[in-house]
């Protein structure tokens, strides 16, 4: 009897792993065939090869592990009969939510990559660290929620019945006892093996994904679940804080290729004298992905913004440091790697050298702005500590403007309503002010006021070339877009003809690149992850500090401060880390460089920061494009880049826990 309930168990557990691993296939198959091209699949037939190879083997690995259990189980179930019933009339209901499951992961996983451009990372974790009705709201909204919930239970359904099938009680010749023992024996060596990926003394890890220099390939290697399993993982050590040692911190220093973290601002009585107020505004995905798209005439996305970008100071050749809003946020004002600080075990420690301490110290009034509710990421506590004299955020907005209430939408109310109130902190400021405004109206679920009245745009031939969505939603994204760039130019209109006009500096970036458009790598890797970085600095303060303006310049997140402090700061310490002044007369070239998470940049091209080690130049034409083939970097240029991430880190951590060395 044992060996006529073992058998069909071994059955079962190889249909159903092929049953999973088939589906797993699947969806790395509709990935590659969405999101890559033929022409870059072409020149990396070899790679392609050895992605399905290294993905198959990580879906055996999933699948495995998901019926070792059942095996392990049954070795014991299948010797009693009372038992083996259980076994048998629980097992098809639990293949059928693993195959219910195996399909969500694999769809969400899809869909995660097309708003991402990643697999799943450490940053799907903010469905439990942001406002999770809201995301809940824009999934709902955005996504077939209906019709994948409704594939995953039919393919549920068909496990279930499949494992109900092959497990019936049908009478079955038994086999020698020996050949029964080989058989599994041999099943439990499969299943094992299987269940490591590998059958070398390593499992399968996640080093094993890059197998090109294509990164797409490197993304589409490991299925939801992998990815699932490396971003708990990163997590649990993003969230990990530690001392460190001087000489490990001298190390990476000399490895970045840089002296200190630290710079001061040249002495300048005039600026000692008249300090100018300082405004910064993080805006909501204002990516340069989108702002390719942009046409005066047609395809009009910047509005009021446009004299202003024509006038001013723009770098363009800029990356965002992260790919969102928290950890992009968290790099700029606190100088963290770590994008849950603000909710961390460390969230009650006082930093040094962030901006906002380094204008306290000034003699500024530092003052925050969001139409957003400032409960997010516990920004409402930690704001305060780290020296932001006042916190305004939705609650304050809409007792001030109370008309503000009825158009707020999910993640608050419109950005124009932030901007009036920074302007009027400015008219009746008394003192230097120093005002971060974060802003939030171009977010999922893209909705703009009644009231706004909306340029020219047009869902032209390249934007439904990187758009998968239908022209409706096409159009929200633009006029979204178009609305929150327009209040930001109308703002800088507004302050240039008010009393503090001629004595407050305005910049602003984007916290990231604009979601829901299609990116093709490797010519548009650069622009998928670009922000600009805009400059509005008044006459007077040009005439008496040093400058030089070069548009080509390269930057990131890493030299807004930097620049910001040498426009408005006398004889000012301030920590740079890898930043410098984007205006300085004789660039910093030991610093001239643009970091994100996952690209870095300089004046001869881009080298992803994932996968194996490439450089691609500039296309020659272009501002933001790259050339197709890659090259092989320097050994120098790799160890910059593996240097620069642990720097960060480093330097976190000797603020929140010290030195080993004191």
């Amino acid at each position: 009897m044992y060996q006529s309930r073992m058998r069909p168990l071994v059955v079962t557990l190889a249909i159903q792993i092929f049953f999973i691993v088939l589906i797993l296939m699947l969806g790395r198959y509709f990935m590659l065939q969405y999101f890559a091209t033929p022409a870059e699949l072409a020149k990396h037939g070899e790679d392609v090869t050895r992605m399905w190879s290294i993905g198959v083997r990580y879906d055996f690995r999933i699948g495995s592990m998901f019926m070792v259990p059942f095996f392990l189980v049954g070795l014991l179930f299948c010797a009693n009969k009372i038992s083996w019933r259980f076994l048998k009339a629980i097992s098809p209901f639990l293949m059928g939510l693993i195959m219910f499951t195996v399909v969500m992961v694999t769809i969400s996983n899809f869909y995660y990559y097309q708003t991402y451009h990643n697999h799943f990372d450490i940053f799907a974790f903010a469905l439990a660290d942001d406002d999770t009705s809201s995301i809940l709201l824009n999934i709902w909204q955005d996504y077939p929620v209906i019709k994948s919930l409704t594939a995953s239970l039919f393919f549920g359904f068909i496990s279930y019945r499949l494992a109900k099938y092959t497990l019936r009680d049908t009478q079955r010749k038994p086999w020698h006892l020996s050949v029964f023992i080989v058989y599994v024996l041999i099943a439990f060596i499969v299943f094992f093996i299987a269940a490591r990926g590998s059958v070398g003394t390593f499992p399968l890890r996640r080093g094993n994904a890059q197998v090109s220099q294509l990164l797409i390939l490197n993304k589409l290697s490991p299925n939801g679940f992998m990815a699932l399993d490396w971003a708990v993982k990163d997590k649990k050590m993003d969230e990990s804080f530690a001392p460190v040692s001087r000489e490990k911190g001298e190390s990476l220093k000399a490895q970045l290729g840089i002296n200190s973290l630290d710079e001061r601002t040249p002495v300048n009585p005039w600026l000692e004298t008249n300090k100018p107020n300082v405004v910064m505004t993080v805006m909501e995905s204002f990516g340069s992905n989108m702002l390719a798209f942009d046409d005066p005439e047609t395809n009009d996305l910047l509005g009021e913004l446009r004299p202003h970008f024509k006038e001013d100071f723009v770098f363009k050749r800029f990356l965002s440091e992260d790919n969102g809003t928290a950890p992009s946020l968290a790099a700029l004002l606190f100088h963290s790697p770590f994008e849950n600080i603000s909710h961390s075990s460390e969230q009650k420690v006082k930093l040094q050298g962030v901006p906002f301490n380094i204008y306290k110290k000034a003699g500024y009034k530092t003052v925050f702005i969001s139409p957003g509710n400032m409960s997010w990421r516990n920004l409402v506590n930690y704001l305060p500590l780290q020296d932001v004299d006042t916190v305004y955020d939705q609650n304050t907005l809409t007792q001030m403007y109370p008309e503000s209430a009825a158009e707020a939408g999910a993640w608050g109310v419109p950005d124009d309503y932030a901007y009036r109130l920074a302007e009027r902190v400015l008219k009746e400021a008394t003192e230097p002010t120093f005002i971060t405004i974060l802003t939030i109206t171009n977010h999922p679920p893209y909705m703009t006021p009644a009231r706004y009245k909306a340029a020219p745009f047009d869902v032209t031939t390249e934007v439904a070339k990187h758009s998968s969505d239908d022209e409706a939603a096409q159009k929200a994204l633009l006029k979204t877009y178009q609305f929150a760039a327009d209040a930001f130019g109308k703002f800088i209109t507004a302050v240039e003809g008010s009393s503090a006009g001629n004595k407050t500096i305005i910049a602003a970036t984007g916290d990231h690149q604009m979601r829901r458009l299609n990116a093709f790598y490797p010519q548009e890797q650069v622009l998928d992850r670009a922000v600009p970085f805009y400059l509005h600095v008044p006459k007077d303060i040009l005439e008496n500090t040093n400058w030089k303006y070069d548009s080509n310049r390269v930057g990131s997140h890493k030299d807004i401060f930097p620049t910001l402090y040498n426009l408005s700061l006398s004889d000012t310490p301030y920590q740079a880390i890898a930043g410098r002044n984007m205006l300085a007369p004789i660039d910093d070239e030991s610093r001239a460089f643009g970091y994100n998470v996952t690209l870095w940049i300089d004046n001869d091209g881009a080298y992803p920061m994932v996968g194996k080690a490439a450089f691609y130049p500039w296309e020659k034409g272009t501002e933001l494009r790259t050339a197709t083939n890659s090259e092989h970097p320097s050994q120098q240029q790799q160890e910059r880049q593996k240097a620069l991430p642990e720097l960060l880190r480093w330097q976190l951590n000797s603020q929140v826990r010290g030195f080993t060395d004191k």
